[in-house]
């Protein structure tokens, strides 16, 4: 864990507010999902929107990950052009232009990408000459979130028979990502919207398969969910925020009462800027530093005792502490647990990683805006 004497030695010419990674946490964060995974026979394709990095990626796929999985294409682009293998985009397109940034990846490096929709699969040939290697596409199934995906069995197939048709396209599978199931903290209703949407899957599994479509992947699953997604019918998981933890899921418990088997390593440090009233302290790390569509930050290391933070603006946010405790100085600096990780990552251009007496500095290289901002 993060010590106080970091803080002070280490980070202590690191401008604020600033994102801070502490690396032995996440490696053993990366070493605990890849046991879990390999006792339970089930694959890993991390999900890259969460971190948004080559080397966390490099870190994943080290520690026997088959492939990663991307929200954008930016995050397809990005971990192609490191050389990291067997990316898989979730979310859907529709714009040609990606489309055609997509087949002229997929010809140096094999692609699969999600559809859910026979325009889709449509655009997807268009894109791909016959010369090329064939695109590989997942049926995106919708399994509660009501986000994008097929919406009924018969849909789906339909829309599996329309990419085998095409010499272009290859049909590999389906994908099922129940966001919907990841934060709910009661053990017993998480579980039972996790076999909500497997059972939706292993129906749609097994229609393809009476038509002779049988699915190679079947990929979804989250942090969340992790345990009762191992069990099947996944044969990959795409778990992404395990790496860092966040506010969001220090709620999660089990049925023993037990929280989620990953320890908090990401944290926005803050410099405290105002210490004028009485049992609260000013820090400069408000709504432009930390996600806002999730719990505030519950872990906060560098001071005394227990403090709540709260947003007070873009630039500021308050630590309030209880009676007694003695408040941190002015410019003293504290560690903010995450909000919600994935958002709070794309405010800032940079981890700063630290281990033990040691620094460095790693790109949040595929940051929205970062492609357009790179060919100006």
């Amino acid at each position: 864990m993060l010590a106080v004497l970091q803080i002070d030695t280490i980070l202590r010419e690191v401008d604020t507010p600033a994102l801070v990674v502490d690396l032995g946490a996440l490696g053993r964060n990366i070493e605990k999902m890849a046991a879990i995974a390999r006792r339970s026979g089930v694959s890993l394709r991390p999900h890259a929107k969460t971190h948004k990095s080559v080397e966390i990626a490099r870190l994943q796929i080290g520690a026997g990950a088959l492939g990663i999985a991307c929200a954008t294409v930016g995050e397809v682009e990005m971990l192609t052009a490191a050389g990291i293998p067997n990316l898989l985009l979730t979310a859907p397109v529709v714009d040609p232009a990606k489309f055609a940034r997509l087949a002229a990846l997929n010809r140096t490096s094999p692609l699969t990408i999600a559809l859910d929709h026979v325009e889709q699969v449509r655009a997807a040939a268009e894109a791909i000459a016959l010369d090329q290697p064939p695109l590989s596409i997942v049926v995106d199934t919708d399994v509660g979130q009501a986000r994008t995906g097929v919406t009924s069995v018969a849909e789906g197939v339909a829309l599996a028979r329309a990419i085998a048709s095409h010499p272009q396209l290859r049909f590999a599978g389906i994908q099922g990502f129940a966001g919907n199931a990841q934060h709910i903290p009661e053990p017993l209703a998480r579980s039972a919207a996790a076999e909500k949407a497997a059972a939706m899957l292993r129906d749609f599994a097994a229609a393809l398969a009476e038509v002779n479509l049988r699915p190679t992947i079947v990929t979804g699953g989250g942090t969340g969910t992790h345990v009762q997604d191992s069990v099947g019918p996944y044969t990959e998981l795409q778990v992404g925020s395990y790496i860092f933890m966040d506010a969001d899921y220090a709620r999660i418990v089990d049925e023993t009462g037990a929280g989620l088997p990953f320890e908090p390593s990401l944290f926005v440090m803050a410099t405290v800027v105002s210490v004028n009233r009485a049992n609260e302290v000013t820090v400069d790390a408000g709504t432009k530093a930390l996600a806002t569509n999730g719990p505030p930050p519950c872990k906060i290391l560098g001071v005394a005792g227990r403090a709540a933070y709260r947003f007070a603006g873009d630039e500021h946010g308050i630590l309030t502490f209880p009676d007694g405790v003695r408040q941190p100085a002015l410019g003293q600096r504290v560690l903010l647990g995450a909000s919600h990780c994935d958002p709070t990552i794309n405010l800032h251009a940079f981890y700063h990683v630290v281990e033990e007496a040691e620094m460095q500095i790693w790109p949040i290289a595929a940051r929205y805006g970062w492609r357009e901002a790179a060919t100006r």
